[in-house]
């Protein structure tokens, strides 16, 4: 991993194009080493009995000698500086203008050289914690930190790898670039001081066999498997799916299948899908945390190291429209991507999909769910409904019983996520220890906002070929602003969206009878008289 890092960085500074400064202090190499060692001394534990291990990791990956005491030092000069998330490492910024020369080439992963000097970053973070011990804490580090740095390259159009890396004037065009861009020139010492940085590399050169000598470690050298960091830039809102579709699929029985795609796809595909989602911000942190935690327990594990039990199961909370089982499908691919489950297959059911009416039936019915739904996710919506009836002869708790019995029978091979409104959910947790013991992680999937809404609507319309006029965009936005202003208790978010979409279609299509010759662009533009209520 890093030495192709460090091998790229060699091959941008033989080139004659003059992107890295031939007067820097030192080799980008070498200043990529310096950025790679401020990461993981923001990464350090201090509080972890593995100290020892972490440098040895450290000196092992980046092919350099430092003692406990000298990263320590280096850790409290460099990586703890508040503003450390404001920033993004000088290297990173001479791969991301070399990308965007024409002359630039992919990776052998496939995906752009920043892309996979990012995707090594984050890596090397989860390989480096897999050592100290699974730490949430450290977890949420890496998430914030390479979602900054990825953030930096949609910036400048790198990060959706469907696009053509070497991009053309129409790709360029599609981010809003000029024919000719120029990003930013950084200096050589834009964020460090380049004459303290050479000294931590330069006195103590790199055997010529490429291997580090100092603190080896016997688990597995620096590019052991972390994982191939591929890319790509599928993208989907939470609302392509929307309400209705579900519906549909569900029948009488109560009980809905999504059935996995045929063709595996990568952690890193499934992120970007997640990513591309309309809003959904705390979701998409809260789960790129999860992720971490997941990866670095799989490290662990092929190292032999001891891991204290864990619990997957979810609680997906807030109102209808929000995206949670869209959310829900996409996780259920990520588990299968990530070997927690063995099929990736969701299975949603409701109460009428586990409960019927006399003694015996509903364990029968919620083991033949259950048996279906191993291998993958169950995914159990408006969930308290099990246990908010309270008259006698209801068989919800029946259900709940012999879910809790499969939730730990078959733990090894089966997720549940149980979802619905907020106060209900904390009702049905609450009423029985078993459910609250094993359903300790919570997902808040908040109301979207005004603007959040508007897009979505404007990705239906894109979606199904129509275009606003002027004022129709100018309706829509406050239209929206409106609903948000006056919503009740349980707002229906995406739902109200489809809902007006399909009635702005409908009177269009009534506008549309009486107007004569229709041509391409009639038929595809919503106007105002089309959008108002």
């Amino acid at each position: 991993m890093a030495n192709c890092c460090f091998s790229y960085a060699d091959e941008i500074s033989r080139k004659k194009s003059g992107i890295y400064p031939t007067d820097a202090a030192i080799t980008l190499r070498e200043l990529l080493k310096y950025d790679m060692l401020v990461f993981l001394g923001y990464l350090y534990d201090e509080k972890s009995s593995e100290q020892v291990r972490q440098v040895a990791f450290v000196n092992e990956l980046l092919q350099i000698r430092l003692t406990p005491e000298q990263f320590l030092q280096f850790r409290k000069d460099n990586s703890l500086d508040p503003e450390l998330l404001s920033k993004v490492p000088d290297s990173l910024k001479y791969f991301v203008k070399d990308d965007l020369l024409p002359s630039s080439r992919r990776s052998d992963a496939g995906v752009s050289i920043s892309r996979f000097i990012v995707n090594s970053f984050r890596d090397m973070g989860l390989a480096f914690i897999a050592y100290a011990g699974v730490s949430e804490e450290e977890a949420k580090k890496i998430t914030v930190y390479i979602g900054i740095l990825n953030d930096y390259l949609k910036s400048y159009g790198l990060y959706d790898t469907k696009d053509p890396l070497r991009m053309g004037e129409k790709g360029r065009a599609d981010y809003g670039m000029p024919r000719r861009f120029t990003p930013p020139k950084p200096t050589p010492d834009a964020n460090v001081d380049m004459t303290v940085a050479a000294s931590y590399f330069t006195d103590d050169p790199v055997p010529a066999d490429g291997r580090g000598t100092a603190y080896r470690t016997d688990t597995r050298s620096a590019n052991a498997q972390y994982g191939d960091p591929r890319s790509a830039g599928r993208g989907t809102t939470a609302q392509d799916t929307g309400t209705g579709e579900a519906e549909k699929r569900q029948g009488k029985t109560g009980v809905r299948e999504e059935t996995p795609e045929p063709v595996q796809t990568s952690v890193e595909e499934l992120l970007e899908e997640l990513d591309q989602l309309i809003g959904l911000e705390g979701v998409k942190k809260s789960l790129n945390n999860l992720i971490n935690v997941i990866r670095v327990r799989k490290m662990r594990e092929k190292m032999g190291l001891k891991q204290p039990d864990m619990s997957l199961h979810l609680v997906f909370s807030g109102n209808p429209g929000t995206g949670k089982t869209t959310v829900a499908r996409l996780l259920a691919k990520i588990y299968k991507s990530l070997g927690v489950v063995s099929k990736g297959q969701l299975i949603e059911v409701d109460r009428a999909g586990l409960v019927e009416g006399y003694v015996g039936q509903t364990a029968q019915k919620t083991n033949e769910v259950i048996d279906s739904a191993l291998g993958g996710v169950l995914f159990i919506d408006e969930a308290y409904t099990l246990t908010n009836k309270k008259e006698s002869g209801d068989f919800g708790q029946e259900a709940v019983d012999t879910l809790l019995k499969r939730m730990e029978d078959d733990r090894k091979d089966f997720i549940v996520i149980v979802a619905g409104y907020t106060e209900p959910m904390e009702e049905f947790l609450q009423s029985n220890p078993g459910l609250r013991s094993r359903f300790n992680k919570f997902i808040d999937f908040a109301d979207y906002s005004s603007e959040e809404l508007y897009d979505i609507f404007i990705s239906m319309c894109h979606r199904q070929d129509f275009h606003l006029t002027e004022d129709a965009d100018a309706y829509v936005k406050e239209y929206f602003s409106k609903l948000v202003c006056e919503k009740g208790e349980h707002f229906a978010n995406a739902r109200e969206v489809r809902n007006f979409f399909e009635r702005c279609i409908e009177r269009q299509a009534n506008r549309l009878v009486t107007a004569g010759d229709i041509d391409m662009k009639l038929i595809t533009t919503f106007t105002k008289e089309d959008l108002t209520e």
